[in-house]
């Protein structure tokens, strides 16, 4: 049995907004008080500060190799400080050099958003480009086989683009620590996280936000599951891919994949609506949805995540009564590893607190 703790956690003051956003809660007066609530979850895991930084100094110097190591992009690592939130979020992992492959690719993903999905001087709120552009970056990580002469032009738009190049180098190097079935289950894994990303930008250009069973329906598919999924290939070992398909260690992923991706979204909720036109979470979307100040449409989410959790813990017993492997039982502890470090990297991390 896992153990689950009450978690204090702040809720935000509401935020000045005047975007015209279709249905937003946004310019509800806030309430005067600060009120907290709680996010129920495994303990913190213990931080690994010697090992984080090696992973850290590793990543930079792999995008010094591929020219990116702009003052910009490096303070964008330590800021985003991906060797923190792996040795928190991967406790069983002792290997620095699986450890640093999985944060070439979580640099790699997140240079993809940040490139091509957010708003920012390199495009902006009307760009028709995200779908195409997504599908170019999954061509970088499952490449095309094309004629000579085509696949010649390919390659070298791969090898001129910054962050095509860098998904490229990141996923060879991902290879080289997985089977080939765990590097396809990853492939898999990052092209529904695309199309979730598709999705996100689609209601930004229609300017509105779905309904919260929609938004969390492609929460499912743009989350951290290609994290959560390399659980096995940090800790050296392999799920059987009878297992690891198997319906009820599936259910167990994509559930543990939402709830640490709702981290994401409580622990960003107030940068984001102080920083982007649309604010795109679970909060603002409760808000908007059921016309509540920001305030209580966070403690709804927190209530959300909260029953997750409890329905994903009664998942993973069933899981290993049912399949009594230990390969099983040790992937299941894995992910809920991942949840205790999600939780605790998102609402720790300068990237979400500046």
């Amino acid at each position: 049995m896992i153990e689950l703790i009450a978690h204090e956690t702040p809720v935000p003051a509401q935020q000045p907004h005047t975007s015209g956003v279709q249905g937003t809660s946004a310019c509800t007066p806030p309430g005067t008080q600060q009120r907290t609530t709680v996010l129920h979850c495994p303990p913190a895991p213990p931080e690994r500060a010697e090992v984080a930084a090696e992973i850290n100094s590793r990543i930079i110097a792999w995008m010094a190799g591929l020219g990116l190591d702009s003052e910009d992009n490096v303070e964008g690592v330590y800021k985003h400080d991906p060797g923190r939130g792996i040795t928190l979020c991967h406790p069983g992992s002792q290997d620095v050099d699986r450890m640093t492959a999985a944060g070439k690719m979580i640099v790699a993903e997140t240079a993809v958003d940040d490139y091509f999905c957010e708003t920012n001087s390199r495009r902006d709120t009307d760009d028709q480009n995200i779908g195409p552009n997504l599908s170019l970056a999954q061509s970088a990580i499952d490449a095309p086989c094309l004629t000579p002469d085509y696949q010649a032009v390919w390659e070298a738009k791969r090898t001129g683009h910054p962050v095509l190049r860098a998904q490229h180098e990141a996923f060879n190097d991902l290879k080289r620590i997985s089977s080939p079935a765990q590097a396809q289950r990853i492939r898999h894994d990052i092209a529904q996280l695309y199309l979730g990303y598709n999705a996100e930008n689609g209601w930004r250009l229609l300017n509105r936000l779905p309904p919260a069973w929609q938004y969390l329906a492609n929460r499912q598919m743009n989350s951290f599951r290609p994290c959560l999924n390399l659980t096995d290939v940090l800790d050296g070992y392999e799920i059987p891919a009878e297992l690891h398909t198997h319906p009820l260690v599936q259910d167990c992923t994509a559930r543990a994949s939402l709830i640490a991706t709702l981290h994401n979204d409580l622990a960003s909720c107030e940068r984001e609506i102080r920083e982007h036109g649309l604010p795109f979470n679970l909060p603002a979307v409760i808000a908007a949805e059921e016309h509540l100040p920001l305030d209580e449409a966070f403690i709804k989410a927190c209530e959300v995540h909260n029953e997750l959790i409890r329905t994903f813990e009664d998942d993973t017993e069933r899981a290993t009564a049912a399949l009594p492997d230990p390969a099983v039982a040790r992937f299941l502890t894995g992910l809920w590893a991942w949840i205790a470090g999600s939780r605790h990297w998102h609402f720790t991390t300068a990237r979400h607190r500046g």
